[in-house]
């Protein structure tokens, strides 16, 4: 397994990969890990735009994003993590993170490794001291993942959303990439 830095001409590939992860949110074997019910999980075209449109913006500027890569041998994505700029002015020392594993790779250090990219990545940059996510409350696997890698838990907004008739609490996380 191999960890790319995307490019423009992986989006098509990545969102087919991405489309079958939203699709597993809320299955019974695994936990919520998208603020959506079961019903409006599909891959949406606001959110394909702002992949795309993340490209196109220099790093540094707002509205930027990156995007890194999980690929087998045979260049089948199997995880992905992403940083993007706050949406806020005066928010540029911060980024922030969305990942994912598929399922059938979990368990095999991948979410380690890309957590570890992304910190080397935001090293590897002074104006960036911190590294935010949120995180769903029951999503377990996921917390543990985040603590395990320095991540501290900040806040939690309960019941935050309603899905499915049922209240889903939010975490955000939250790890210092300040260079000593």
């Amino acid at each position: 397994m191999d960890i790319v830095e995307a490019t423009l001409a992986d989006l098509p590939q990545f969102f087919e990969y991405l489309e079958r992860q939203l699709e597993e949110n809320a299955d019974e074997n695994t936990p919520l890990f998208q603020p959506v019910a079961k019903a409006h999980s599909p891959l949406t075209d606001q959110l394909k735009a702002k992949f795309r449109n993340g490209f196109h913006v220099p790093f540094g500027e707002s509205g930027w994003r990156k995007l890194w890569l999980v690929k087998d041998s045979n260049n089948t994505i199997r995880g992905h993590i992403d940083l993007r700029h706050h949406s806020d002015d005066y928010t540029f020392h911060r980024v922030l993170i969305g990942m994912g594993v598929d399922r059938r790779m979990r368990k095999q250090g991948i979410g380690k490794q890309l957590l570890d990219c992304v910190v080397q990545f935001c090293n590897a940059h002074s104006h960036i001291d911190w590294l935010d996510l949120q995180v769903l409350s029951d999503n377990i696997p996921a917390k543990y993942l985040y603590l395990t890698r320095g991540f501290n838990t900040i806040g939690e907004i309960t019941d935050l959303y309603r899905i499915d008739g049922k209240s889903v609490s939010e975490i955000t996380m939250t790890v210092s990439t300040i260079k000593e």
